[in-house]
């Protein structure tokens, strides 16, 4: 996917208005709203955080989705790491799905994708799980309240890249 800087700010936008309407409690900066960093490299990322609608002061489980975007040409960026994560205090697991050190990952594992599955939260059968690619943070948010709502998943069942 390649997405101007403007697209960019819109999809953030779409995507914190999506986790609203699924009652996810959006963890926005005091100094104002959303907002697009931009590093020396001229990636540009963001770090959306929120809290689920559970019913307890603080809330007990949290999602984080974070995209970084890296510069091709003419204002034109794709997608180069993201995290999209859950973890779930009350019922003590964590689910993620990573892309990051695409390379490294490819050329230990023949892939640039991978998951996290914890449970109970610390306690993993594998550093790293095999995992399909999540299409974008509206798929990722999809996802992620799925496993919220269902029961935790089988950790051990799930094809292992990196045994502990």
């Amino acid at each position: 996917m390649r997405l101007t800087s403007a697209r960019l700010e819109e999809d953030l936008a779409s995507l914190a208005e999506l986790a609203e309407r699924y009652g996810i409690a959006l963890d926005l900066p005091a100094n104002g709203p959303l907002a697009i960093e931009i590093e020396p490299d001229g990636s540009h990322r963001f770090n959306l955080v929120g809290f689920l609608p559970d019913g307890r002061q603080p809330p007990k489980a949290v999602i984080r989705l974070a995209e970084k975007w890296r510069p091709v040409s003419g204002g034109v960026y794709v997608r180069s790491a993201y995290r999209y994560e859950l973890i779930d205090h009350e019922r003590d697991f964590r689910r993620a799905f990573h892309m990051h050190h695409a390379q490294e990952f490819e050329r230990r594992f023949g892939v640039v994708v991978h998951e996290h599955c914890e449970s109970p939260i610390g306690h993993a059968q594998c550093a790293h799980h095999f995992g399909a690619p999540v299409r974008d943070g509206f798929r990722a948010i999809e996802i992620l309240m799925a496993a919220w709502v269902s029961d935790p998943p089988d950790c051990a069942a799930l094809p292992c890249l990196e045994p502990i």
